[in-house]
C-alpha cells in the first residue's frame, strides 16, 4: 500500500503516510477530516477509497467517496460508488438520493426520477430528494408532479432560502415560460 499524494498541509500528509495499515474506520475519519477543505478533496478520495477497500460493504464510506468524487467532477466514478451502495443496501434512502442526483446531473432524467422517487418512498421526509425530484419532473414537463414535490419540500423544510426557492418554483409552474432550477447539494453520511 504505498501511494504518493500532493499535500498543501504537511500534518495531513504525515497522518496519511503513517496510516498505511490502519482500519477502515481510521481511513473514514481521515476522509471526513480531508473533505472539509476543497484543497484536500483528492486526499479525501484516497482515504475513503482505502476505507472501502478495507470494508467493501460499508455503505457510509461508499456514499462519502461518491460525494467527494462528485465534488471533484468525476461523475462516472461517483456514479459507480452510488450504484454499488444501492446494490449493497437497496433500502438506503441516502444512497438512492445521491444516485438520483448524479444521474440528474449527467442528464439521465428518467433514471434520476426512478432513484429520487425511491428515496422519498424510503424516507418521505427527505426534503432535498423532493426538491430534486420536482426539478427533474419540471425538466420533462410534468408540472403536476413537480408542484406536488415542491409542496412536499416546503412541508418538510418550511424556512430558509431553499423553501423560498421552492415557493417561487411552484408559482413559476403555474405561469408559462418559467426557468429551470439549480440542484441541491449531496448529503453525506457522518
Amino acid at each position: 500500500g504505498q501511494f504518493v499524494l500532493n499535500f498543501e498541509v504537511s500534518e495531513l500528509a504525515k497522518k496519511i503516510h503513517a496510516m498505511a495499515s490502519r482500519s477502515a474506520e481510521e481511513w473514514f475519519e481521515l476522509g471526513m477530516e480531508c473533505d472539509t477543505n476543497s484543497k484536500s478533496l483528492d486526499q479525501a478520495v484516497e482515504a475513503y477509497a482505502k476505507a472501502v477497500e478495507a470494508a467493501p460493504g460499508w455503505i457510509e464510506a461508499r456514499i462519502n467517496l461518491g460525494t467527494t468524487l462528485y465534488q471533484l467532477g468525476r461523475m462516472e466514478s461517483a456514479l459507480e460508488q452510488f450504484k454499488k451502495a444501492v446494490e449493497l443496501e437497496p433500502h438506503n434512502a441516502l444512497a438512492e438520493f445521491n444516485l438520483g442526483c448524479v444521474l440528474q446531473q449527467i442528464g439521465d432524467l428518467n433514471k434520476a426520477i426512478q432513484h429520487l422517487a425511491r428515496s422519498v418512498e424510503l424516507m418521505p421526509a427527505l426534503a432535498d430528494a423532493h426538491l430534486n425530484l420536482a426539478l427533474a419532473y419540471e425538466k420533462i414537463g410534468q408540472k403536476r408532479n413537480a408542484i406536488r414535490h415542491l409542496s412536499l419540500y416546503v412541508r418538510y423544510e418550511p424556512n430558509g432560502p431553499w423553501a423560498e426557492f421552492a415557493r417561487s418554483r411552484i408559482a413559476a409552474q403555474r405561469t408559462p415560460g418559467h426557468a429551470s432550477g439549480k440542484l441541491t447539494p449531496f448529503r453525506r453520511k457522518h
